[in-house]
């Protein structure tokens, strides 16, 4: 079957969907791992879902592709350091302080930039792990209440993650680089994201770079906290076996699968597209944790799948990663879509 989860990271918490949980303060005993559970899934005291299988990626090196037009927000120049920045958060985490030269197994590697401009998983075809900007629509829910999602394509059956794809909602947030006059820190935000990217869901504590909460104007999750380490090396073991090869699955495409060549009059659609094409039923969860009821400053890259992990929204955003609403197609695709957590931004004084 094909399912896609949506979580978004985003500006604001304090407020839930109605029929969602509310937590309670105070920190979680563990991280949460993102399953293939994508419909209302049953979970453990610490919101971790407990049925589906646990994604991964099965290698221990990882590609990611930037989309060649960045945004005319930032400098690419400046917007390649900070991404990078990002996965290199998540690189060498040693999993035992008596063990420093044993660390998770998971790296990433920069490839060649991308002209493909959405996110998409072609079985036939190559394809490419993508971080990419919005600046003209955000076409998901929440519009300016999102500030990035992640999408993640995955076996339904295992759990090994295929493809994921980052997208950055500039086309109703001002992001900014600098360590001066933060509004909603580029570095930040991604590196919330390339733990969905990996594989992890929202964490309920509240200090945690994977916490679905944002406050606009910090920088402190770009580093990673304990919970987040303990998730990571849950993940990707130091003692796990894996090869490195950071090639995506089918090799790397610089087109989208849909992509017609100038005076082409031919389709040139994917039948595994994630846009719908060749079956692929799509999920949207439309809920995020949002958490506490008042805003804090928090600590100051068989059949498949795709999870939609990561974004931001604001303030105003009423949505639960607990009480999701799905819309699927009719079809019965090859894999799956998740689309996994969203980051809320903790609104000042709200």
């Amino acid at each position: 079957m094909g399912t896609s989860l949506t979580s978004r990271f985003t500006p604001g918490l304090g407020l839930v969907l109605a029929a969602a949980t509310l937590l309670v303060a105070g920190r979680a005993e563990a991280f949460c791992r993102s399953t293939t559970c994508t419909g209302d899934c049953a979970r453990d005291e610490n919101e971790c879902k407990t049925t589906g299988a646990k994604l991964f990626w099965p290698g221990m090196c990882v590609g990611y592709s930037m989309q060649k037009d960045g945004t005319v927000n930032l400098s690419m120049a400046q917007v390649r350091k900070a991404i990078s920045k990002t996965f290199i958060a998540w690189t060498d985490i040693v999993c035992d302080p008596a063990k420093p030269d044993e660390t998770a197994t998971i790296a990433f590697s920069l490839l060649d930039d991308v002209a493909c401009h959405k996110t998409e998983y072609n079985e036939d075809k190559g394809n490419a792990n993508i971080v990419l900007f919005q600046d003209n629509k955000w076409i998901y829910k929440g519009i300016d209440n999102t500030l990035a999602k992640t999408t993640v394509t995955f076996d339904h059956e295992t759990g090994e993650i295929f493809d994921a794809d980052i997208e950055i909602n500039t086309a109703y947030n001002s992001f900014t680089i600098s360590d001066q006059n933060v509004k909603y820190d580029l570095q930040a935000v991604v590196t919330h994201e390339v733990g969905h990217f990996i594989g992890l869901d929202h964490t309920l504590d509240s200090a945690a770079t994977m916490y679905a909460g944002y406050d606009e104007g910090t920088t402190e999750i770009r580093t990673l906290e304990q919970d987040d380490i303990d998730g990571a090396c849950a993940i990707y073991p130091p003692s796990r076996k894996a090869t490195c090869n950071p090639e995506p699955r089918g090799g790397l495409a610089y087109q989208c699968s849909d992509f017609k060549p100038p005076g082409d009059d031919g389709c040139a659609i994917s039948p595994g597209s994630a846009n719908g094409g060749g079956g692929l039923a799509c999920f949207s969860l439309l809920g995020i944790l949002a958490g506490l009821g008042r805003a804090r400053r928090r600590r100051s890259s068989r059949p498949r799948n795709s999870h939609e992990g990561g974004k931001a929204r604001r303030p105003d955003f009423p949505g639960s990663d607990r009480a999701s609403a799905l819309r699927s197609s009719p079809r019965a695709p090859s894999h799956n879509i998740f689309q996994s957590s969203r980051l809320h931004v903790n609104s000042i004084g709200s």
